[in-house]
């Protein structure tokens, strides 16, 4: 939808294919690696740098996308809703809660595997070898921050998911009037979903200041 809506000329692809290319490509650079260590190019510290600097771009470009997505996402409802005179404002609010998030996480995350990347390259050309890194206490910071960041998350979107982000309903705000002496749709049939019918009939001279006719 997003794609039709932004790109309407563009070739619709398919969402499974490119998860399984991307998905697809990571498990690529990951047997890489193992392959490397295994026929003994690199240590296990060597290993574990190049999965920091894989995990770092990908923290990296997933706040990109997570963003750039949110961004589409929430215009594509804004303007559904304005059409369909619905208000989107607890899901709109939904959405931006979940881009925090998201983008919070992939940020720690990016950070923490970049400070430790460049520790490990600090080290190895100060000293030769980067065992230092693991008797340091920055290690144990890295490892308590990177799963507690992990627990985070995942506390953050159990409550988001849970959370109801109430906001006016539809029919909230058509009944809203009624008590304030207004009478926005006086005339206008309203079916159980809060839409208004338009009348069928065409406006004549007479009609035009009449409040019973919706006009456009």
């Amino acid at each position: 939808i997003l794609k039709k809506y932004f790109y309407p000329d563009a070739r619709r692809s398919k969402p499974m294919v490119t998860f399984f290319v991307l998905v697809g490509g990571l498990a690529g650079v990951q047997l890489l690696n193992a392959t490397l260590f295994l026929f003994r190019n690199y240590s296990t510290e060597g290993m574990l740098l190049v999965n920091s600097i894989t995990l770092s771009v990908v923290s990296v470009l997933c706040v990109f996308e997570i963003t750039i997505f949110s961004h589409r996402f929430r215009t594509v409802l804004k303007t559904l809703g304005d059409i369909n005179q619905v208000p989107t404002e607890s899901q709109v609010r939904r959405i931006v809660w979940i881009t925090v998030t998201g983008n919070l996480f992939f940020f720690t995350r990016a950070f923490l595997e970049t400070v430790f990347a460049g520790m490990m390259v600090m080290y190895w050309r100060r000293n030769g070898d980067v065992a230092e890194v693991f008797d340091h206490g920055v290690w144990d910071a890295y490892i308590l921050m990177k799963h507690w960041s992990e627990l985070a998350i995942l506390g953050l979107m159990l409550y988001i998911l849970q959370n109801r982000f109430t906001g006016s309903t539809p029919t909230d705000t058509m009944r809203g009037g009624e008590g304030s002496g207004s009478s926005p749709g006086v005339g206008l049939e309203k079916n159980k979903n809060g839409y208004q019918k338009v009348p069928e009939t065409d406006l004549g001279d007479d009609d035009v200041g009449s409040p019973s006719l919706l006009s456009v």
